[in-house]
């Protein structure tokens, strides 16, 4: 797969034969998947390339910072996600609040027309982009028109999970819930979280359970609590005990996502790290002492090999 990011420049001196969605694609859930799977679909019967235009940084961030969700992927993990999928091309336009004051004709001729030749576009439910969000289907269907009578728009039909329509929005609330199995089950895969290694504490490492502690993040973190993970450094996969929260037990207050991997013990400060969150085994307590949180922790790591081996099963 093609990442062009920023989405500023051709991707080459041909205009390629494109299938293509508009979206922000925010944790590329189920109800993503399934529009994708169109896109990817209909590129293969029109002999085309396949496209996926998103943005960076979320439009919220851009047009109502104090209202901005935190995100549930990161452009880099899009990027992989959407590898793994087949797509031929990821473009990446940065938001502004000129791009969002853009006319929606203006914004297709831009930054579609000049560089592609657009045989189709899959557009999901509720679709609308532009100045004053003035573009939806209709404008997009007209200006395809205009290109050819093949050319057409192919209107994806919404996917519910369990709990309604698939949205980012009842992922995020599932998240700030701690619930990362009904989040799971919406996008299809854990939840992930990624991340620098940074120094904290090792208050951890004195109580015989070292952490790895991720720096700051502009992902959505699940809510405090003990959880199962699944831990990727590099190209391990490793089980890990993470601690979402503010150390009560010991009176600190900032927030903190600490991971004790499973046997393994080595210093990987400045490393990249991802956590999958499989299950949440409890919330966060103060404990009495430290020898009493020593003992709850010994039963955590218990229940997560369990956990994560009935996974494996």
């Amino acid at each position: 797969m093609e990442l062009l990011d920023p989405w500023d420049r051709p991707p080459s001196g041909v205009r390629h034969r494109t299938v293509f969605t508009i979206g922000v694609f925010d944790g590329l859930h189920l109800g993503h998947r399934a529009l994708i799977d169109l896109v990817l679909k209909n590129a293969v019967r029109l002999k085309a390339q396949s496209l996926v235009l998103t943005f960076d940084p979320h439009p919220l961030a851009v047009l109502a910072p104090n209202a901005a969700p935190p995100v549930l992927t990161t452009v880099a993990q899009k990027a992989a996600l959407l590898r793994d999928w087949g797509l031929d091309r990821l473009g990446v336009l940065r938001f502004t609040r000129e791009l969002a004051a853009t006319d929606p004709l203006k914004f297709l001729n831009q930054y579609v027309g000049r560089w592609l030749e657009p045989v189709a576009a899959v557009l999901g439910p509720d679709f609308a982009f532009g100045r004053d969000a003035q573009g939806d289907a209709e404008t997009i269907e007209a200006w395809l028109a205009a290109a050819g009578p093949r050319v057409r728009l192919i209107r994806a039909a919404a996917v519910a999970g369990e709990g309604g329509a698939l949205a980012s929005s009842k992922i995020r609330s599932a998240l700030k819930e701690g619930l990362v199995e009904s989040a799971a089950k919406d996008l299809g895969r854990p939840y992930r979280l990624a991340g620098t290694v940074v120094h904290g504490q090792t208050r951890g490492r004195t109580l015989g359970f070292p952490t790895a502690n991720l720096g700051p993040s502009s992902q959505l973190i699940p809510a405090p609590g003990v959880y199962a993970t699944r831990v990727l450094l590099a190209d391990l996969l490793l089980t890990g005990m993470t601690s979402v929260g503010c150390n009560p037990t010991f009176g600190e207050r900032n927030l903190t996502v600490e991971t004790n991997i499973l046997d393994f013990d080595r210093h990987i400060y400045g490393q990249e790290l991802a956590l999958d969150f499989v299950a949440r085994l409890r919330p966060q307590i103060r404990f009495e002492s430290a020898a009493a949180l020593i003992r709850q922790l010994e039963q955590d790591r218990i229940e997560v090999r369990a956990r994560l081996s009935r996974d494996c099963a």
